[in-house]
């Protein structure tokens, strides 16, 4: 396991400099008085495993503890944890337990604030679109049921899109509106694969039918693209048919 990694930034690097310069001074005033015998005011190092005779002195047993930067003898270190310390309260916190904590809930945060990664969409079948646009005849009407599962679903979003959306239908408005959807003549079908599939609802009685809003799969939007591009392009043959070719005259019946 990689061991965790804390910043840390100071804004003012003079003040971190005083900050620390204090703490030192301190620690020294604390082994100079342990030293003689007294008993410092408080642990001035903040380590909480040195007693109360605060920084143990050069030569005693564990964590070797801070010393007067002019006392006599060799030179003891500052430990770990009693450095950590001092720059942690140095930008504000209490000790390096305070400032880990706060990292860890700073880090929690901006997780939850982040934004989740998309979903990938799922891959288009254009070859199974394909084979339901064959289903429909010229007026993109639904010419005849398809006998694959896959491309029935397919092909009954393209029926989910011409009901009304948000409205409340009788039976009698439901039937009317699938009979205009297809050539095949079994309105009954469709009604019934729609409720199925839970692309619309109905009541007990039969009586109200409700279309089922919801986003189609990717398949059956490129359906339903394709189904209005081909009706666009009918449109625009029938409003601006082809010029007749050069050099022949056209005359009327």
């Amino acid at each position: 396991m990689s061991r965790p990694r804390f910043p840390f930034i100071a804004k003012d690097v003079s003040a971190l400099a005083r900050s620390l310069q204090r703490e030192l001074a301190a620690c020294a005033m604390s082994s100079q008085l342990a030293g003689r015998g007294g008993r410092p005011a408080d642990d001035a190092c903040g380590n909480p495993a040195h007693d109360a005779t605060g920084c143990p002195t050069v030569g005693s047993d564990g964590d070797a503890g801070c010393v007067p930067v002019n006392a006599p003898g060799p030179v003891s270190h500052v430990s770990h944890v009693q450095l950590l310390n001092m720059l942690v309260r140095a930008v504000g916190y209490r000790n390096f337990q305070h400032y880990r904590a706060q990292f860890a809930a700073q880090e929690r945060l901006e997780r939850l604030a982040a934004p989740q990664p998309a979903t990938p969409e799922e891959p288009v079948d254009l070859r199974r679109v394909e084979r339901a646009a064959r289903h429909f005849g010229p007026d993109d009407l639904l010419a005849r049921w398809p006998g694959k599962v896959s491309l029935q679903r397919l092909c009954l979003w393209w029926v989910w899109s011409r009901l009304p959306a948000g409205q409340v239908l009788t039976g009698t408005q439901m039937d009317d509106a699938l009979r205009a959807c297809h050539h095949f003549g079994d309105h009954a079908l469709l009604r019934r694969w729609l409720c199925d599939l839970g692309m619309a609802t109905r009541t007990p009685d039969g009586r109200q039918y409700r279309r089922v809003e919801q986003r189609p799969p990717q398949e059956a939007l490129a359906l339903l693209q394709h189904l209005r591009d081909r009706e666009r392009h009918a449109r625009q043959a029938v409003h601006n048919p082809p010029a007749p070719p050069a050099g022949r005259r056209v005359t009327a019946a």
